[in-house]
């Protein structure tokens, strides 16, 4: 007869695999989803150890898909997902391993598509300053390092006063 503490455990695992055959989940997304099931830290560390060798969460993957899907489909930059990869507690050798993973071509293109997209939305605003300083800032909180969106910038765009 098994005792309740390790019913409990099999049913937070089972639940947890559940939770990461939906999407790829971090770590530390399933250690916190453990522990909202109502186990200890130290049953949830356990659980999450069973977790990774069934192989239903794995960080290396996460980082991967993570990154791939941050850039194509939210055209994050490299600044805001590594950001957002360190709060999900990943190693930072993991974070620039997956960065690196993003080809420059693609990336340097999106730095483009997304400077001409948001120059076409600024057709109202006269001043070239404003607009660039509008058009850089967005660049910006998309996570987009600001060499290379200045560089980009300055060969699509001269200032004539």
């Amino acid at each position: 007869m098994k005792s309740e503490g390790s019913e409990q455990l099999e049913q937070a695992k089972n639940k947890a695999a559940r939770y990461c055959v939906g999407a790829e989940r971090s770590p530390h997304q399933v250690l916190t989803k453990l522990q909202l099931y109502g186990l200890e830290l130290e049953d949830a560390l356990v659980a999450l150890e069973s977790l990774k060798k069934a192989n239903f969460t794995n960080e290396k993957r996460f980082v991967w898909a993570f990154v791939n899907d941050k850039f194509i489909f939210n055209k994050w930059g490299k600044i805001k997902i590594a950001i957002e990869l360190r709060k999900h507690k990943i190693n930072s050798s993991l974070i620039e391993e997956g960065l690196s993973t993003l080809d420059p071509a693609n990336y340097e293109l999106k730095i483009e598509e997304l400077i001409d997209q948001k120059w076409g939305q600024l057709q109202t605003e006269e001043k070239f300053l404003i607009k660039k300083k509008k058009t850089c800032q967005f660049m910006f909180s998309k996570g987009f390092e600001s060499h290379l969106v200045l560089a980009r910038f300055d060969q699509k765009f001269k200032y004539s006063p």
